[in-house]
């Protein structure tokens, strides 16, 4: 294979004089297999001149691969200037892990938006394919893919590429699982990512911090020279290029840096040839291993993370809250307890996916209870994250052996990243299609019982639903039914397929999952047990399935089919007022739900019960960072007396336009909120008691324009007062009566 290095930097491009000898474009490698196929490794700022060389030195129309290892801006902010993209005909087929909040594609076009770029990424002429990867593997080309995350503050993949008895791996922006003191760290991800590296002929890894500047920035996942050369001894590596170098090392320093590298493996005894990557620099690859993969199952294999269930186990609840307002943000739902104890005996009724806990926890309600839980389970490597203030000390111990650890104190980010990883390489997926990877065929996990018709239909009779039908009626729905045990995790039906069947469930849970219209992320919607059915909705509309359906553990089923539900339903007037009944109790919680979270219908602002929400969340994460929170409260002078005096519609046009000028003077990061008739609340994040002048000079700023601009025949005039503290307290009320009570002492409008 061949290899070049278009650039080598990490975080911002840093060109000039300093850097000429090492370069100062950001992240791009290209990289062209035998059989012709070209693969480029992440879009920096690189990818600019390497996009006019393919033009300007390939066939046309050009066909490739764009490998992203993660869509932080360093690696994607060469895409816009990517000039095969704007070519029509040419075909760039794009690979990465699915990010936080965005798909790959609006990750990709956010930075073309026309604020930042003046062609939008639907205007390029180009034919674009969008892929979200997963751990696993996939075939482009000759060329065997292989994916694993890494541990970074987003989601990241490391790309193994294997072509003509050759491979390179390609692991940058990852940081050290632990920090050992000498040699690789025995944690299992290091063990991990040094098993993903096995004789590779060449591995292109991040090297960006030195170790005097790692100690300050432990978190940012990045790794050191030192770490690079270790894992890559242990791996059997052939070549290392150290890359992603930092935007301040010089090419004095680069120098220095690689010689240290060369050092540190012939201290060691070791053949591995060590350099530093330097833009412009071409490789041969050549290898002579018979590929053979090293991780298992598809990359192109979707795992639903939305609804998963975390167990949290630790007695703090600041840092409770904190997670739970981190993993909230993927649709996770953390569920709290305190101990192991109460780990074990809720287990059960929990069923969490993972479990994030607490190493601290003292003896008898803490880790040596692991065993007795992961049993409790039914799970003998029931997944487990142990937070630990140093987990070296805790990895030989088999007592307490952990799927992974995360040191304290943690990144909310990291901690994040590494939920999504392990939900991702544990949860099953069943029913997914493999998009033609050569994945092996898995057999069906579920078990289909034999039953007579007069067991199916007795069994039917006990759920409400179906007690009042005649025997006749269920004899029709059970002539052609099928009883079904789904393992956990088994995808039941999906999103869009035909509504050919109804679930009637005897035990278990699923989940309810509603993909987002591009199909790149999904939304939890709910979950249903015992007694309950699902695919109604399909049916009656006569439409394709709304939404996907999970079992969450092992599930019971009887499955109808459409035909035989529909002749009875209607037959039955009592099955029909069932349903309705059903779908009634349904509705009213979807209305429910939607009313908790619904925003103020006048303003657009968020609603008391809202505001509420987020201000249990971010109280939490202020006192935990001890970056004080601040709480601004704004009433409206003499509302009633406009409303009096020129109607409610003038007092309502008074309302939006004070929420409009709250919007436009704070922060999109602040909470605005109509908490009342005439009262406003705006909790402003990492703010200080003296940046409450400035704000409120910038509303009334605004609230004169929009004023002027709207023809508002009265002025608008608002009191204000604060609250701010580096603790903030628990309940929203106190500190509003807080902000009110200055707001009383000033006693005087803005």
């Amino acid at each position: 294979m061949h290899v070049r290095f278009w650039g080598t930097r990490g975080s911002i491009a840093s060109p000039g004089d300093r850097t000429s000898r090492f370069g100062g474009n950001t992240s791009c490698v290209e990289l062209r297999a035998p059989d012709g196929t070209i693969i480029v490794l992440d879009c920096g700022t690189g990818a600019r001149e390497l996009g006019l060389y393919l033009l300007q030195t390939m066939p046309q129309p050009l066909r490739l691969h764009l490998f992203i290892g993660h869509t932080h801006w360093d690696h994607i902010q060469g895409f816009p200037f990517f000039v095969p993209a704007f070519v029509p005909g040419a075909e760039l087929n794009v690979y990465a892990p699915l990010g936080f909040q965005q798909s790959l594609e609006e990750a990709m076009a956010g930075q073309m938006e026309y604020s930042y770029f003046p062609v939008k990424l639907r205007d390029l002429r180009s034919r674009i394919h969008f892929t979200e990867l997963e751990e696993g593997f996939f075939r482009v080309g000759g060329v065997l893919v292989e994916t694993q995350y890494l541990n970074h503050t987003a989601p990241t993949i490391a790309y193994r590429l294997s072509a003509g008895g050759a491979t390179v791996a390609y692991v940058t922006d990852h940081e050290p699982f632990w920090k050992p003191e000498q040699g690789v760290s025995h944690h299992p991800g290091d063990q991990r990512h040094v098993a993903f590296m096995h004789e590779a002929d060449l591995v292109i890894h991040d090297a960006q911090y030195t170790e005097d500047e790692y100690r300050g920035r432990v978190g940012w996942g990045h790794a050191t020279p030192e770490y690079a050369v270790d894992v890559c001894l242990a791996a059997g590596v052939k070549r290392l290029a150290l890359f992603h170098h930092d935007p301040t090392h010089d090419d004095t320093q680069m120098v220095a840096i690689e010689a240290a590298a060369r050092a540190r493996v012939a201290d060691v005894g070791g053949a591995m040839e060590v350099f530093a990557a330097r833009e412009g620099m071409t490789l041969d690859v050549t290898g002579v291993h018979r590929v053979e993969r090293v991780t298992d199952g598809s990359a192109l294999r979707r795992r639903l993370i939305a609804g998963s269930r975390v167990l949290v186990v630790m007695p703090d609840e600041t840092h409770v809250a904190t997670i739970e307002e981190t993993l909230a943000e993927d649709g996770i739902l953390a569920l709290p307890v305190p101990d192991m104890r109460a780990a074990v005996t809720r287990g059960s009724e929990h069923m969490p996916d993972l479990a994030v806990i607490d190493a601290d926890l003292p003896a008898g309600v803490g880790l040596d209870l692991l065993p007795a839980f992961r049993t409790r389970m039914g799970r003998e490597h029931f997944p487990v994250i142990l937070l630990a203030a140093d987990p070296e000390a805790r990895l030989n111990r088999a007592d307490d052996w952990a799927t992974d650890y995360l040191p304290k104190p943690y990144s909310p980010p990291m901690l994040r990243a590494r939920v999504r990883s392990w939900l991702a390489r544990t949860l099953i997926d069943g029913g997914a299609a493999d998009h033609g990877a050569t994945a092996e065929a898995m057999a069906d996990p579920r078990e289909e019982r034999v039953a007579s018709h007069a067991v199916l239909a007795s069994m039917l009779a006990s759920v409400p639903l179906f007690s009042k039908c005649t025997d006749e009626q269920l004899g029709t729905l059970v002539s052609h039914a099928t009883e079904q045990i789904y393992p956990s995790g088994y995808i039941l039906t999906r999103q869009g397929e035909p509504p050919d069947n109804l679930w009637v469930l005897f035990s278990g849970r699923v989940r309810v999952v509603e993909a987002t219209a591009d199909g790149q992320s999904e939304m939890l919607l709910g979950e249903l047990g015992k007694a309950e059915v699902f695919g109604e909705v399909g049916i009656l509309r006569d439409q394709p399935r709304s939404a996907t359906i999970i079992a969450v553990d092992r599930t019971h089923c009887l499955v109808l089919r459409r035909r035989d539900f529909l002749k009875v339903l209607g037959e039955s007037p009592d099955l029909a007022t069932g349903l309705l009944r059903v779908l009634a109790s349904r509705l009213y919680e979807a209305d429910r739900r939607l009313a908790r979270y619904a925003p103020d219908p006048l303003t657009g602002l968020a609603s008391r019960r809202s505001f509420h929400e987020h201000y249990r969340r971010l109280a939490a994460g202020a006192r935990r960072r001890k970056t004080g929170l601040l709480l601004l409260a704004i009433d409206v002078v003499n509302l009633k007396g406009v409303n009096d005096a020129f109607g409610y519609g003038l007092g309502d046009e008074v309302l939006r336009t004070v929420a409009d000028a709250l919007l436009e003077a704070t922060r999109s990061s602040d909470i605005i909120a109509r908490y009342g008739g005439d009262e406003f609340a705006a909790l402003l994040l990492d703010a200080q008691p003296k940046d409450t002048e400035v704000v409120i000079a910038r509303v009334n700023d605004k609230l004169t324009a929009l004023a002027a601009q709207r023809r508002l025949p009265v002025p608008i005039e608002c009191s204000t007062g604060i609250a701010w503290s580096l603790a903030p307290p628990e309940s929203a009320d106190e500190f509003l009566r807080e902000a009110d009570q200055d707001m009383q002492r000033k006693r005087q409008p803005t």
